[in-house]
């Protein structure tokens, strides 16, 4: 016999969550912050030779200042065309507070409930450790980060020259020259379709259970009975390629409301669910079955290139930060506190959440901890609340990736003749198209953990634990021209990233392929 969550406890636990979000502030990542540094590509006007920005429509397709994108924006107005480029000083007005907030959302998502399958591979000791080295690490990369873009610009006497670079891409190419960028600039897009390609797979595998149970005869079951995981990837990447399209992100503002209640909700329901009903016996009773699991990794493997990567898919959002940084009121005086405060607080919740859940079902534990629910009437529904807050996130992670491949793939493009239009508009449908199937492609490498390890051990890795200390120590050198002990740390978090990086790379596509 099913036992199900009380359905008062379900409602108390979203009205509560309702009000936090309502109360909170919170505004998307997605929109908010980088319609800060987003220009509208027909709205401008020219006073004394001045460039006059009075009004940003976010409704009008935005032309990308100071992002992962672009370098510069062509402005045209009715009697001119301006050229703005990403020295254009836009002032934020994010607070520490906020940025904090966007940080942690930009950090918690779909990867926590990967993380008690991850203990189960690195063991409860394992697992705390390897999550407070990769959260230690990450927070210390998106702060040097940060200071290098400062160091990047001040001149011998310690002077700034211009304003800080607004990108990684610019950073980057600042310190560490043109090819170093464009390893960034590609790292940026895997990264963008990677994290895209676990959304897929995280929609497919959730509601393919959904679709096999007959017990609890979900509306799932009901609609598309048994289907398979690899159906519903199918399913799910067809119906992201029409939002992926849509180049006007104001339409996705609400999702931002809908993840944080989402992706709260369904931390808070899985604990309550295990608390209550199964295995039940309280927070006490899970924590008391801890000493019956192992403590430590059985293998090399296991702890670095079997997991590792799932928990720097969770923390290294040094990629998704330049517009945090663009939109904040003093970047270099709040930007690290802001970093330190999001990075404590969800590594804090992330390991109880995976040490409590890896108590309620040990060996059990599924790859994706929501798997080990039942899915009565309100367990489905708030699975399948995550599942669409996914299909709308999807285009707006996948709007940085889409936008590196146009600017690579298509010469720049002035509105003509129709012909010009229609031609532009299918290229941006076939480049929109075969992106979209590279996301399908790279969830064929295996479920939400294996996928989840690979993007966050090799791109995410790299980009947080490699580069980062590379501007690091050229901007160093640039002032001493020798080597400095300030540089050791940078070396070790290099060292580190270098063996993780490799490591997941290996023991990934050897599983793959065996």
């Amino acid at each position: 016999m099913m036992r199900y969550l009380p359905s008062s406890t379900v409602a108390t636990i979203f009205i509560v969550l309702q009000v936090i979000n309502s109360s909170s502030g919170f505004t998307p990542p997605s929109a908010d912050i980088r319609y800060l540094q987003r220009i509208p590509t027909t709205l401008a006007s020219k006073s004394n030779d001045k460039l006059l920005l009075d009004v940003v429509d976010i409704n009008d397709e935005p032309c990308i200042v100071g992002d992962n994108v672009v370098d510069a924006c062509t402005i045209s107005s009715d009697t001119s065309t301006t050229t703005i480029s990403k020295d254009i000083s836009l002032q934020g007005t994010q607070t520490k507070l906020s940025a904090a907030i966007n940080l942690g959302k930009c950090i918690c998502g779909a990867g926590s409930f990967a993380l008690p399958h991850v203990f189960l591979n690195e063991g409860v000791i394992g697992g705390t450790l390897a999550m407070m080295a990769c959260g230690f690490l990450a927070m210390t990369t998106m702060q040097s980060i940060n200071n290098s873009r400062f160091l990047a610009i001040e001149s011998s006497n310690g002077e700034q020259t211009r304003n800080p670079p607004t990108s990684y891409v610019e950073l980057t190419q600042m310190a560490l020259g043109e090819n170093a960028s464009k390893v960034v600039f590609s790292l940026t897009l895997a990264a963008s379709l990677g994290v895209c390609s676990t959304y897929i797979v995280f929609v497919g595998q959730i509601l393919a259970s959904l679709s096999a149970d007959a017990e609890s005869n979900n509306i799932i079951h009901q609609l598309a009975p048994m289907l398979d995981e690899n159906t519903w990837e199918i399913i799910t990447a067809v119906t992201v390629l029409p939002l992926s399209l849509i180049r006007n992100y104001g339409v996705f503002k609400f999702t931002s409301a809908l993840g944080v209640t989402a992706v709260l909700g369904g931390i808070i329901v899985t604990l309550a669910y295990g608390v209550l009903v199964d295995p039940g016996g309280g927070i006490v009773g899970a924590l008391s079955m801890e000493s019956q699991l192992k403590m430590w990794p059985d293998s090399f493997s296991d702890a670095f290139g079997g997991s590792f990567g799932t928990i720097a898919y969770l923390f290294c959002v040094n990629f998704l930060t330049f517009p945090i940084i663009n939109s904040m009121s003093d970047s270099r005086k709040d930007y690290n506190g802001a970093v330190s405060l999001a990075v404590g607080i969800i590594w804090t919740v992330n390991i109880i959440f995976a040490i409590v859940c890896l108590g309620f079902y040990g060996d059990e534990t599924q790859d994706l901890v929501l798997q080990n629910l039942d899915n009565g009437p309100y367990l489905s529904a708030l699975k399948i609340l995550l599942c669409v807050d996914l299909l709308f996130t999807f285009p707006v992670v996948f709007s940085s990736g889409r936008q590196i491949l146009e600017n690579a793939l298509l010469k720049v493009q002035q509105k003509g003749e129709d012909g010009d239009d229609i031609s532009l508009i299918l290229s941006r449908t076939a480049i929109t198209s075969g992106a979209v199937a590279t996301c399908y492609g790279l969830t064929k490498i295996g479920g939400f953990g294996v996928v989840a390890n690979l993007v966050g051990g090799v791109a995410q890795g790299t980009l947080a634990f490699i580069i980062p200390p590379a501007i690091a120590v050229a901007l160093s050198r640039r002032t001493s021209g020798e080597f400095e002990a300030d540089e050791i740390p940078q070396w070790l978090i290099g060292s580190f990233g270098v063996a993780v990086v490799s490591s997941v790379t290996y023991f990934t596509l050897a599983e793959s392929f065996t």
